[in-house]
């Protein structure tokens, strides 16, 4: 009995010990003057708008890198790339496409690629935990696989390309002076009316309006900061 009181006392008495060294040690984090960072991340990026291509794509593995500079305390610039491949629903695209054989659809998997750069406003500089947001503007690029159906390919979609603009909040802890880790959201709008997934999915005898218009992806993100 004695002995379990004797422990608890001793953990009572680390803890404070613990939040003093913790209390005195954070501060040392980002106190060196770091110029640039390079960064790499990685999340699901989910399909949003036109509504046709939200409900027959799934979500996507986005895979993102880049590199950038901090101009002030609280104002960091960078610049990046992303690219991701939204897969059809090979199941529920059979039905649309009114195609009645045993054979498998396959195809159609829609890949987009962005070319950024970017304005992160950092909510408390120097601090180990910290909020913050960023705005984006750059350049995309979308394309889409042939559907294929018994062998040949039977629908196609035009590429398109333009302005890519996003808006993201997050938050970043610093591990150490050097490395920071970070997760975000990311709410981004690729500029193009002409986004016509639906054209994959027209009947195979005749065909079908389907909406289009801007391509809007939504993201879940973490990645990892290198600051030199």
């Amino acid at each position: 009995m004695k002995r379990a009181f004797l422990v608890t006392l001793l953990l009572l008495a680390a803890v404070p010990a613990g939040v003093v060294q913790a209390q005195t040690t954070e501060p040392q984090y980002l106190r060196l003057p770091h110029r640039f960072q390079i960064f790499v991340e990685g999340g699901g990026a989910l399909p949003t708008s036109p509504s046709i291509w939200d409900e027959l794509w799934d979500s996507a593995f986005s895979f993102g890198l880049g590199a950038g500079a901090s101009i002030f305390p609280w104002l960091e610039v960078n610049a990046g790339f992303n690219t991701m491949s939204f897969g059809l629903n090979h199941l529920q695209a059979k039905g649309l496409l009114g195609y009645q054989g045993i054979q498998e659809v396959e195809g159609g998997a829609i890949s987009t690629s962005i070319y950024y750069g970017s304005a992160r406003f950092i909510a408390v500089p120097r601090a180990r935990t910290n909020p913050y947001l960023e705005a984006q503007v750059g350049y995309f690029s979308t394309s889409a696989d042939d559907v294929i159906i018994e062998g040949v390919v039977d629908k196609s979609m035009e590429s398109v390309s333009g302005m890519s603009v996003s808006g993201t909040v997050g938050i970043q802890y610093a591990m150490s002076d050097y490395w920071t880790a970070y997760a975000k959201y990311t709410y981004t709008a690729n500029l193009n009316g002409d986004f016509a997934p639906g054209d994959l999915l027209q009947p195979v005898n005749g065909s079908r309006d389907e909406p289009k218009g801007n391509q809007i992806i939504q993201s879940l993100i973490v990645g990892v900061m290198v600051r030199f």
